[in-house]
C-alpha cells in the first residue's frame, strides 16, 4: 500500500492492517514519502484513533531498520512515551510557566533496579529539542551516549545498566525526530522509540501520557513478542507510577492483559502534592538523582522506589508491586544503587583510556 492510499483509507474512517501500517511507515522511514504526505498520514491516524494493528506494524518497520544489540537474557526495558511540544504532554519537562517540572524519575529508577540485580536498558530517540531533557541529565551524570553497538553490549553485560541513545543505534531514524518535532502534536511517532527496543528486552515497563492508551500499548507489546510488561499512567506524573494519586496499569503476562489501578497507599507510600516532585534543569536533576541514590529520604525517593519496584516486579524478582518496592529500597539502603552509577562512570573512564591506548598503538 502506498501512503496516498493509506491516507484515503484513514480519511474514510477505516483502519489499516498491520501489514499496511508496516509498509507505509517503511515508506516514511526510507524517505519515499513527502513531508506533506507524512503529516497527512500521521494526522489521519490520530483523528481515527490508533489501533494495535497499526501500532504493531509501525513498530516492526522501525525494528527492521534500527541497529539492534544483544542484551543479557534477563535485561528489562524501562522506557516512556516520547515527549514533545503538544500541550497534552507538556507536564514533565517543558518548564512552561505554571507547570511543574518533574525530575527524571525513570533514569533514577534504572540505577535502583540495576542495583537490585536486574540488567536495565533505557532507550529513547535523541532530540535536538530542549523539551527532551534526559540526554542532558545523563551527560551531567558523567554518562557518555555515543557508543558503538559492541560497546553498548559490553556495557550492559559488564555493568548491568545502559542508556541506548547512541547515534550508531539510531541510524536512519533522524527523519522521525524531525517530523515529530515539526508537527508538535502527539502522533504514532511518539510511541515508536520505546517500542523499538533495540536491546531485545522481553520484559518492559513503559509509561504513557493517557490512561486509555495503556491497554493499546500492552496489546501491541504482546504482538511484538514481549513476555511480560507493565504499561503505566499516573496522575500528575503521567508516564510514571504516581505517588500523588491514582495510577492506571495494564499488565501483560503469558499473553493476557489485566487492567487495574493502584493508589500510593497500596505501596505503603505517603500521598504527596506534585510540587514535592519538582526538579529543575539538567544539572539540578542530575544532582537530585545522585542524592536519591545516595539515600536522601522524601517524596523523590519514594516515587523512584515505586517505579524501580515496578521493574523488579515485572522481572519476576518480587511477587507484587509492594515487594518490588521493598527490594528497591534495599538497593538504595545497601549502597548498591549508587554503586551502579559509580560503576558506569568508571566503565566509561576505563573504556576511554583503552581506546586512547589502542589508537596510540595503532598509530
Amino acid at each position: 500500500m502506498k501512503i496516498q492510499e493509506a491516507i484515503m483509507k484513514l480519511v474514510g474512517g477505516r483502519s489499516l492492517t498491520e501489514a499496511e501500517s508496516f509498509e507505509v511507515l517503511g515508506e516514511v522511514l526510507d524517505g519515499e514519502a513527502t513531508t506533506a504526505q507524512t503529516g497527512g498520514f500521521l494526522t489521519a491516524l490520530r483523528i481515527n484513533g490508533l489501533t494495535a494493528d497499526e501500532l504493531t506494524g509501525a513498530a516492526k518497520a522501525v525494528r527492521k531498520r534500527i541497529q539492534g544489540i544483544t542484551g543479557p537474557p534477563s535485561v528489562i526495558a524501562l522506557d516512556r512515551e516520547e515527549i514533545h511540544l503538544d500541550q497534552e504532554t507538556i507536564l514533565g519537562t517543558s518548564g512552561r510557566e505554571g507547570v511543574t517540572r518533574i525530575f527524571n524519575i525513570s533514569t533514577a529508577a534504572a540505577f535502583v533496579a540495576a542495583g537490585a540485580g536486574v540488567p536495565v536498558a533505557k532507550f529513547g530517540l535523541r532530540s535536538a529539542s530542549a523539551y527532551c531533557g534526559s540526554e542532558q541529565v545523563l551527560l551531567n551524570l558523567g554518562i557518555l551516549l555515543d557508543l558503538t553497538p559492541s560497546q553498548l553490549e559490553r556495557c550492559l553485560r559488564e555493568v548491568g545498566v545502559g542508556f541506548l541513545f547512541s547515534s550508531a543505534i539510531q541510524n536512519g531514524l533522524g527523519k522521525l525526530l524531525s517530523i515529530r518535532e515539526e508537527m508538535g502534536i502527539r502522533t504514532l511517532l511518539n510511541f515508536l522509540g520505546p517500542l523499538a527496543n533495540p536491546a531485545g528486552a522481553r520484559i518492559q515497563v513503559l509509561g504513557v501520557y493517557q490512561p486509555d492508551q495503556t491497554t493499546l500499548i500492552a496489546e501491541a507489546l504482546a504482538r511484538l513478542g514481549a513476555e511480560r510488561a507493565l504499561i503505566v499512567h499516573g496522575q500528575d506524573t503521567l508516564d510514571e507510577i504516581s505517588i500523588t494519586g491514582t495510577t492506571q496499569i495494564s499488565e501483560l503476562q503469558n499473553g493476557r492483559i489485566k487492567n487495574y489501578r493502584i493508589e500510593p497507599e497500596d505501596l505503603g507510600i505517603r500521598r504527596v502534592e506534585v510540587k514535592e516532585l519538582e526538579g529543575g534543569d539538567a544539572k539540578q536533576n542530575a544532582r537530585i538523582i545522585e542524592a536519591v541514590l545516595a539515600g536522601e529520604s522524601g517524596p523523590r525517593r519514594d516515587v523512584v522506589l515505586a517505579n524501580a519496584g515496578a521493574g523488579l516486579y515485572a522481572a519476576g524478582k518480587a511477587k507484587n508491586l509492594k515487594g518490588g518496592l521493598d527490594l528497591a529500597r534495599e538497593a538504595i539502603n545497601s549502597g548498591k544503587a549508587l554503586k551502579k552509577l559509580t560503576q558506569l562512570r568508571d566503565w566509561f573512564l576505563e573504556e576511554s583510556v583503552y581506546l586512547r591506548n589502542l589508537t596510540f598503538q595503532s598509530g
